[in-house]
């Protein structure tokens, strides 16, 4: 994990909550703009830049699902999850790994 992109993601995550339903905060990696997610209320929408099923490729990596739903998903291009739990350093953690 990287603690600066860290410390970019949790404010930004805090003013979503703090915001929810209305706020939406959309980041972007600076050196590819073709890496990019969306966060609104409990929602994070996200590029996938892969063919195979998003779940199963977080369970391939080690990453956890923390209580996630995969709403949504096309291959090559997004991914959608919702939490039931939106807590600021899981998720940040989440979106960083």
């Amino acid at each position: 994990m990287n603690a600066d992109q860290l410390a970019e993601i949790r404010p930004v995550l805090r003013e979503v909550i703090e915001g929810a339903p209305d706020t939406c905060a959309t980041l972007e990696a600076d050196d590819d703009p073709q890496k990019w997610l969306q966060v609104v209320d409990q929602t994070v929408n996200a590029a996938y830049p892969h063919s195979d099923n998003p779940e199963e490729r977080l369970g391939r990596l080690g990453l956890p699902l923390l209580s996630t739903k995969l709403v949504s998903w096309e291959a090559c291009k997004f991914a959608t999850f919702d939490f039931a739990e939106f807590e600021v350093k899981a998720i940040a953690d989440w979106i960083d790994a």
